[in-house]
């Protein structure tokens, strides 16, 4: 009996030690070629299983403290589900890992779903009195304490409730070597503090969404976010009746319908998101000279699932960014009653609705996959003006230099546009054809305008190739002067003829389906065709 009761419990012992996995020691972002993630000291792992806390936030800051003691290197969750009541607060040389996904790897596919769940606090709101503090929830992965921390990030964790914020400062010593990778985020916005605005009468319940949020925000230099889900939220959305605003001639309001808090109103993947320059048509424009921080280099944006009902859902700046293969979604006809939560939203507003946004030189981006639409405002046939496809346009933003964009496919325009100067730009292979409720087909699919035009001055374009295409509506517009070596070659338009618009001095060959242009550019004019 004795034997048998020892056999048993060896055998139990044998299949628990089975059971507790291995951390991994491997680096799992060497598949993307990026030198410098070896640095990140991957084989030095402290598991939150061996650390002592009351609970997971405790056992957290035991292991980061344990890791730093080491020298650096990985905070390692096995598989489960973790629950945080505050922020968890990252570290310089410190990595958040969770066990390695198996079956569906690729974060572009619904299934994709890691093992290792954090689960930080849910917003529950009351609509009276002073209303629910945001403090109790809007939590996160956040970086604190150090600008010039690096060799850090997070890997294949599943955050509900939660977002992940690595920012740096504008300082030449700046962090670097930071990474995000096949990490799943639900219900990631922020609630901004400035809301309610008692300036205007807003109730004390009253939230909204802050803006320059994203669910992904990381900054500085050689960064890697690659292979990361930002799926649609569910159901952790609320409506606010009888939500104070202000109407288009600036008289209070009580929109008694309601207007939610949308959690999926958020930018996504913001990257070294700087602006660059003048706004609007101001000059100078940005460049390394005057705005290093926005020309950073080493960042690579890649294999993300982004979904959005507003906003921006990729921001980058940079010199030789690559943002490619991510798939993007936005969720047609949405209602905005208001774009700024203060003021009722109207068809000159703008939501930001675009799938990239692209400040810098050298991009490159290539691969994508978008829908994007943009928002319907309270009188329900009107759109809020936005709802770019890929966009480089003046506004805070530099000059386009030896930038390409190959293999897109998209239903929104792409708007190289009144950008000051271009010197160096391949349009290739893209599949643009605008279509969806909101979209804009008037104007070209593809614009590539060097000129300011709505200030009247011309700027030079020269180096563009625009080839192989296929647009739909309205075709192509280049202009820009002074301009020399640039070429229009093999481009189809589907449907009923476009237009083919060539202010820049262009050679045209083998153009299928397109009325050929060319406009007095002598008075200034705006963005139509």
């Amino acid at each position: 009996m004795r034997k048998h009761l020892l056999v048993a419990l060896s055998l139990f012992a044998c299949s628990l030690a089975a059971a507790v996995e291995t951390p991994p020691v491997d680096n799992p972002a060497a598949r993307y070629g990026q030198a410098w993630t070896d640095q990140i000291r991957w084989n030095n792992v402290v598991s939150v299983a061996d650390m002592p806390g009351d609970d997971d936030l405790a056992r957290f800051n035991a292991a980061k403290e344990a890791v730093l003691r080491k020298g650096g290197g990985v905070v390692y969750f096995p598989p489960g589900v973790y629950t945080f009541t505050d922020h968890l607060e990252l570290a310089g040389n410190v990595v958040i890992r969770g066990a390695t996904p198996t079956g569906v790897t690729d974060a572009r596919d619904e299934r994709y779903d890691p093992p290792t769940r954090f689960e930080f606090p849910r917003y529950i709101p009351r609509m009276e009195g002073e209303g629910t503090p945001i403090s109790t929830a809007f939590k996160g992965i956040r970086l604190v304490g150090s600008d010039t921390a690096s060799n850090c990030g997070t890997v294949n964790i599943s955050i509900n409730r939660g977002h992940i914020d690595l920012p740096t400062s504008q300082a030449g010593n700046a962090g670097h070597n930071r990474i995000v990778l096949g990490c799943v985020l639900r219900n990631a916005a922020v609630a901004d503090p400035a809301f309610p605005d008692a300036s205007i009468g807003q109730k004390p319940w009253q939230r909204y969404n802050k803006s320059h949020a994203g669910a992904i925000r990381v900054y500085g230099a050689n960064l890697l976010i690659a292979n990361n889900r930002l799926p649609e939220s569910g159901d952790d959305n609320f409506l606010q009746k009888g939500y104070v605003l202000l109407d288009r001639k600036k008289q209070v309001i009580t929109w008694e319908e309601g207007v939610l808090f949308d959690y999926d109103n958020r930018e996504g993947i913001q990257a070294n998101s700087y602006g660059l320059g003048g706004s609007g048509h101001d000059l100078p424009d940005g460049t390394p000279e005057t705005h290093p921080w926005g020309f950073r280099k080493g960042i690579v944006i890649r294999d993300n699932y982004v979904f959005c009902s507003g906003r921006g859902a990729i921001e980058f700046s940079g010199d030789g960014v690559v943002c490619s293969f991510n798939v993007i979604r936005y969720k047609p006809d949405v209602l905005r009653v208001t774009n700024t939560g203060r003021q009722l939203a109207g068809g000159s507003s703008t939501n930001g609705n675009r799938a990239v946004q692209m400040r810098g030189w050298r991009w490159t981006v290539e691969g994508n996959d978008y829908e994007v639409y943009r928002n319907r405002t309270v009188e329900k046939n009107i759109y809020i003006n936005d709802g770019e496809g890929l966009m480089h346009e003046d506004h805070a933003n530099s000059t386009v230099l030896d930038s390409r964009l190959i293999n897109n496919k998209g239903n929104a325009y792409v708007s190289i546009y009144a950008c000051g100067g271009i010197n160096g730009l391949l349009v290739q292979g893209n599949d643009i054809r605008p279509e969806g409720p909101g979209t804009d087909k008037k104007s070209s699919s593809i614009f590539v305008v060097a000129d300011r035009t709505s200030i009247g001055k011309r700027e030079e374009c020269r180096n563009v190739s625009i080839l192989d295409n296929i647009t739909s509506g309205s075709g192509i517009r280049i202009s820009g002067q002074p301009a020399s070596n640039n070429i229009v070659r093999g481009n189809r338009n589907i449907g009923a003829p476009g237009r083919l618009i060539n202010n820049a001095d262009a050679k045209l060959e083998n153009n299928e389906n397109y009325e050929v242009v060319t406009e007095d550019m002598s008075q200034p004019r705006k963005k139509t065709n």
